[in-house]
Order: C-alpha cells, then structure tokens, then sequence
C-alpha cells in the first residue's frame, strides 16, 4: 500500500483545512443571510409573524 512522504500528507491535511474553515465561513455567512431574510420578510408581513 502507497503513502505519501510526510511533507505531502502535511500539505494534504493543510489544504484540507483550508477548506473545513471556508465551508464553516460559508455555513456561517448563510446562517446571518437566512436571518436577515426572515426579519425582512416579518417586515413585509408582519401580521404573518404574529401567528
């Protein structure tokens, strides 16, 4: 069975990394959005909030 040398498996595991911060940035920015959203929507209808 093939391992990359240990520098390579470092540079996998950093880029791997990389990209579990940008999806967690992601997620979070979507998150702030989807309440925005919701508190412009109960201004459009807020008789609709109230139910």
């Amino acid at each position: 069975m093939f391992f990359p040398c240990l520098e390579e498996q470092q540079k996998i595991a950093a880029c791997l990394t990389s990209l579990d911060d940008l999806l967690t940035a992601q997620t979070q920015k979507l998150a702030a959005l989807k309440r925005h959203k919701q508190g412009l929507m109960q201004g459009l209808f807020p008789a609709a909030a109230a139910e």
